[in-house]
């Protein structure tokens, strides 16, 4: 009777936390905590706590799981132990005073197994939050405290560990003794303000690897499970991560870093990072995520702390961008990019599911705190905003903000504020569509060459919500122009609104196509793969879900591919096509046609890797007969069904057996009203200008494939000097040309291209 009488005792006190919460009426100042961990469960407590009244009040609550026995304020003691109900008369206002209590606790684990204070076999624990409890923070396991994201401060911790047992605890070891009892005793101190959820402590027969980081000491506290070389060799990347870091964010504040294992997850505490066992026993690159995430909060949520779990994408989406930011550190930019657009597909793949709905960042639910949402596109957005402002503005105003704001909150209005005051950059834009708006953006931009002078191209510019109505204002696209002979150059356009023309002027070369977003700075609702594909095997990668087959074709080639989860415009008006996905390609490649270059395009019914890749699109049985491949030269141009070959049925590919540049998209589609229509095989070499070069006043002959074309020549000044529709066979080019060189316009309904001709 007495256990139970016990948890029900503080399941009530657990219950009426929340009175205690009402109002910011105290602040704790530092905790002196002695906890004997040697008995097991019960544990034993005895917590001083500083305060100060931050208005004038007859009693203050604190919280605890677990039975308070006696309580003394300033000394005095209370002849009732009510933890919620602690007299505070004729203490004034910003007056320090102390509350000692002497308590019980018994190992409270939240529903959901994860948050609370863990006696397992092998070792003691806490972890600071809890998911399935409400607020999430989770110190009140551990000893009485102010229990939020708010209040912070300093702590004593004084650990009596179980017989031949050790003690790992947050801050700073001050001392460690074995008394004539065989039980250790150890101090450690926390002089930084933090919340009562960073604070960690832990009991196991632990072997440590004692090391220095950046100058910094290191402690890696194992169990004699773990094998002590990979305990050392996964912790190796912090030589690189954690000046990495400073360099991005600025100094680390916490004196040491320190992990501990655990049996049930990774936590921040300060000093003390939880780490699951998994993430200390191999190299994986999930582990080493882990790793540096955790490590991570030293500046995202420890340093400086979300207002309120409305906010956590603060916290955990910028601690996942951490991760990001460590992968870069070890392997390269080109690398954490690939990594990157792995993680975004994954985002705007299932995020809405998993989460339930499509969420802003600010103001998430109670009970998707801790989602996707927050974790994985919170650590998008901190991505996009580096590539909105760049690099050296980005990290050059985080370390203004960590710095000025050091162990403080703060909510998404104060950071964008704060940020748009260190960056010189209005971020209102910014946070009003990614952190204030649910969904995505998909960008489209395409080159219109008609009437371009030389050194100058117009770009047209669209946008379409994923998920949303709202324009994402202020934008900033970065585009990478391909010239003809392969020549790059990147340019930023800005649009701020759903459709915009672009005049780019001083161009190195004459491009011959743009692509978006090459080098992954921005959050948008596309992945992009360059494919260097030879003339045997298969290329290609999931995160654009295009993959080739090469079988000898005509050369090997690049192709730039562009996946888009937007929605595919003139499709709809198409006879014959009862529905597409909401998701299209934009192959882009100087190798316009090749033929044995197989193209194979992903759809999902059910199942396998990408079980919610088509979601609510390919629902029937009869489906996947129906399934057609939707091909257009460009975004000027009528789409055409050019394969209904597919493999697989719950899960497969569509099949074209020629692959093209231009834009493809998977339709369900009639095949009573909508017959495959396969397009000319022609490519650049294929439309021969002879003889070129060719000598002013001599006529030229354009060697066209089959089907009827419209042939237009301009100078490179951009004026139109010769133009021709119904082209066929060959076209004789009879315009007095004078010596230059000159741009030759080929296209019809399934082909778009350009050569050059040059008179001497």
């Amino acid at each position: 009777m007495k256990k139970l009488f016990a948890l029900l005792a503080a399941t009530l006190l657990w219950a009426t936390m929340a009175k205690a919460q009402t109002a910011d009426s105290v602040d704790v100042l530092d905790y002196d905590l002695a906890i004997d961990l040697s008995n097991g469960r019960p544990f034993t407590g005895d917590a001083t706590l500083t305060l100060q009244l931050l208005r004038p009040c007859s009693e203050i609550g604190l919280d605890l799981i677990g039975m308070v026995d006696s309580i003394w304020v300033d000394g005095q003691k209370l002849s009732s132990p009510d933890v919620l109900h602690i007299a505070t008369d004729g203490i004034g206002v910003g007056q320090p005073f102390t509350v000692r209590l002497c308590y019980r606790g018994y190992g409270y684990v939240e529903a959901s197994g994860w948050g609370g204070l863990h006696f397992d076999s092998r070792m003691t624990y806490n972890l600071g939050v809890g998911f399935g409890i409400d607020p999430h923070v989770v110190g009140r396991a551990v000893f009485p405290c102010r229990d939020n994201f708010t209040d912070k401060a300093t702590y004593t911790l004084r650990l009596t560990a179980k017989e031949s047992w050790s003690s790992e605890c947050s801050g700073v070891l001050q001392s460690r003794v074995i008394g004539s009892d065989g039980l250790e005793r150890s101090v450690w101190r926390i002089d930084q303000p933090v919340c009562t959820y960073l604070v960690g402590i832990s009991q196991s027969a632990y072997s440590r690897l004692y090391d220095t980081v950046a100058g910094y000491p290191f402690t890696a506290a194992y169990t004699s499970t773990q094998n002590p070389a990979m305990v050392e060799q996964v912790f190796a990347q912090l030589d690189s991560v954690v000046p990495m870091f400073e360099r991005c964010f600025g100094p680390y504040r916490w004196h040491r870093i320190g992990y501990i294992p655990t049996e049930r997850g990774s936590m921040e505490h300060v000093n003390n990072i939880a780490l699951a066992y998994q993430a200390m026993g191999s190299m994986s690159e999930a582990g080493q995520s882990t790793i540096a995430h955790e490590l991570g909060h030293a500046w995202f949520g420890n340093l400086l702390t979300c207002a309120d779990e409305g906010d956590m994408w603060i916290n955990e989406g910028g601690a996942s961008f951490c991760s990001e930011v460590a992968h870069e550190a070890n392997h390269g930019r080109a690398s954490s990019n690939r990594v990157y657009q792995r993680d975004l597909e994954k985002v705007i793949r299932t995020t809405h599911i998993t989460d339930g709905s499509y969420l802003p960042l600010h103001g998430m639910p109670h009970s998707r705190t801790y989602g996707s949402t927050t974790y994985d596109k919170g650590a998008m957005v901190w991505h996009s905003l580096r590539g909105y402002v760049g690099d050296s503005i980005f990290y050059a105003a985080l370390h203004t903000l960590f710095d000025r704001c050091a162990f403080s909150n703060i909510d998404a209005y104060a950071l964008r504020d704060s940020l748009s005051l260190y960056t010189g950059i209005d971020l209102g834009p910014f946070f009003d569509f990614h952190v204030f708006g649910a969904g995505f953006v998909d960008y489209r931009a395409a080159l219109e060459r008609e009437g371009c002078a030389p050194g100058t191209m117009v770009v047209r510019l669209r946008q379409q919500g994923v998920a949303t109505d709202n324009l994402a204002r202020a934008s900033r696209i970065p585009l990478t122009l391909v010239g003809w002979e392969g020549q790059t150059c990147k340019t930023i356009v800005d649009l701020d609104s759903s459709e915009a023309v672009v005049t780019l002027t001083g161009l190195p070369f004459d491009p011959a196509f743009c692509v978006l977003d090459i080098d992954c700075e921005i959050s948008d609702a596309a992945t992009v793969d360059i494919i260097a594909a030879g003339t045997t095997g298969d290329y290609g990668n999931d995160y654009c879900h295009l993959r080739l087959h090469a079988d000898n074709p005509e050369s090997a080639a690049t192709y730039y591919v562009e996946h888009h989860w937007g929605h595919p415009d003139g499709v709809d008006t198409m006879a014959g096509v009862s529905r597409t996905l909401e998701r299209y390609w934009v192959v882009n490649s100087l190798q316009w046609g090749n033929p044995g270059m197989q193209a194979r395009f992903r759809y999902v019914r059910t199942g396998g890797n990408y079980a919610d890749l088509d979601r609510g699109h390919l629902t029937l049985t009869s489906t996947v007969d129906s399934l057609g491949l939707l091909w257009r030269p460009d975004h000027r141009s009528p789409w055409h069904l050019v394969s209904r070959t597919h493999t697989g049925r719950n899960e497969g590919f569509m099949v074209y057996n020629n692959l093209r540049v231009g834009e493809y998209a998977i339709a369900v589609v009639d095949s009573n009203l909508l017959d495959i229509e396969q397009p000319q095989s022609a490519s650049p070499m294929e439309a021969r200008l002879c003889p070129n070069p060719t000598v002013a006043g001599e006529p030229v002959d354009l060697l066209l494939p089959d089907g009827e074309y419209t042939v237009t020549i301009h100078d490179t000044a951009g004026r139109r000097l010769w133009h021709r529709t119904g082209c066929r066979g060959t076209c004789r080019i009879d315009a007095d040309l004078t010596a230059g060189t000159y741009l030759v316009h080929i296209e019809n309904n399934f082909i778009s291209l350009q050569s050059k001709l040059i008179v001497l």
